[in-house]
């Protein structure tokens, strides 16, 4: 029995009346959600992007300095590894043979360090910590790399270029790692995706890097060294400067 107002009623009669109501409000909420215009904007927010300039605006701060880091490394590889043999054939009169064994070296590298990286480095320190001393390691091998006052010597420029090569290695790791958790997921799917838009920042950075190269040429054998490493310098530690400004919003 259930007494309401005074008045007397039997529990078994109330109880569909009940579920009926309980019923009701369920199906007018369920109504009310279909008739959701929200539902309609998420999914058009869903739907991936038909041209590079709609991309380029659903790029964040730190999206963007996340290409630059990308173009900014891509940039220093080519520096390094397309200029090798004309420096060390100036510098140290090394051999076609010398020389492909030294990029042979450097490329034997990737495989160990991207393990080191994956299963100790990345379990100890957060990416974006690891990106932030990547970069300033890269930017440390670049100045080492500068031919100074004293006689420029060959465990000088190996030292300093298996510094930049495996520092760029893991900071491309990290990088994309980072960008593939921070970048719209409008921009997961499509043509115009970031996988697209990181395969171009890395396309441009080769170009340019090839064309200060060929600029630099003009200036002589005994100035193409610093005068194409000038500017990855300058990129690093912009790059530098920018992912200590979005440093916070990296995750």
């Amino acid at each position: 029995m259930l007494l309401v107002a005074g008045t007397t009623v039997e529990i078994g009669f109330s109880e569909p009346l009940l579920l009926d109501f309980g019923k009701n409000e369920e199906d007018e909420d369920e109504q009310q959600e279909d008739d959701d215009p929200s539902d309609e904007l998420s999914e058009d927010n869903r739907e991936p992007v038909t041209s590079i300039m709609s991309a380029y605006r659903l790029l964040t701060p730190s999206v963007k300095v996340q290409l630059i880091i990308y173009f900014m490394l891509k940039y220093a590889m080519e520096i390094l590894l397309a200029e090798s043999s004309v420096v060390t054939s100036y510098y140290f009169v090394w051999s076609t043979n010398n020389v492909a064994m030294f990029l042979a070296f450097l490329g034997l590298t990737v495989l160990p360090v991207s393990i080191f990286v994956g299963s100790y480095i990345s379990n100890v320190f957060e990416e974006r910590q690891v990106l932030l001393a990547s970069e300033i390691m890269v930017c440390l091998g670049i100045v080492l790399s500068f031919h100074t006052i004293i006689p420029y010597s060959a465990p000088q420029y190996i030292f300093s270029a298996l510094l930049t090569f495996v520092s760029a290695e893991v900071l491309e790791g990290v990088n994309l790692s980072l960008l593939s958790r921070v970048m719209s997921s409008r921009l997961s799917r499509g043509t115009y995706n970031g996988g697209l838009l990181s395969t171009e920042a890395g396309t441009l950075a080769r170009v340019v890097a090839d064309g200060t190269i060929t600029l630099a040429g003009y200036w002589g054998m005994s100035e193409l060294l610093n005068i194409t490493l000038l500017p990855s310098l300058v990129i690093c530690i912009a790059t530098i400067i920018a992912t200590s400004f979005t440093y916070n919003s990296l995750y």
